[in-house]
């Protein structure tokens, strides 16, 4: 129970890192495992030789979980000043015009962006 994953795998470096049980250890050896685990973490819980999961102690997964608000509140900011300024009157215009274009207004436009491009580039 105290291996590690092989290097060879394809799994990540930080997976890569944990002690290994295999699975069949995990089902013989669950309270073994369990103290493992309170041990150290986490452990790679393995099948066939890759892993298939990660056994995390309360520590551990509440330590992540304590994260994920203040990521995620950040991430909603953005998404919400990025979909303000989306929904402004200026967009809206837009869209409308985008809308209303006449085939012939819409090829115009390509090449104008396709233009606007290339200049970009050089």
């Amino acid at each position: 129970m105290n291996a590690t994953y092989p290097s060879k795998s394809q799994a990540s470096a930080r997976v890569r890192e944990l002690p290994v049980v295999t699975a069949t250890e995990l089902k013989n050896s669950t309270a073994e495992v369990i103290e493992q685990v309170v041990a150290r973490r986490a452990v790679a819980i393995t099948r066939h030789d890759k892993p298939r999961a990660v056994l995390l102690s309360i520590e551990e997964y509440e330590s992540l979980t304590r994260q994920e608000p203040d990521y995620f509140a950040g991430l909603m900011q953005t998404y919400r000043g990025m979909l303000d300024r989306m929904q402004g009157p200026e967009q809206r215009a837009a869209a409308d015009r985008l809308f209303q274009a006449t085939p012939d207004e819409l090829g115009s436009a390509a090449v104008w962006a396709a233009q606007k491009a290339r200049e970009a580039q050089t």
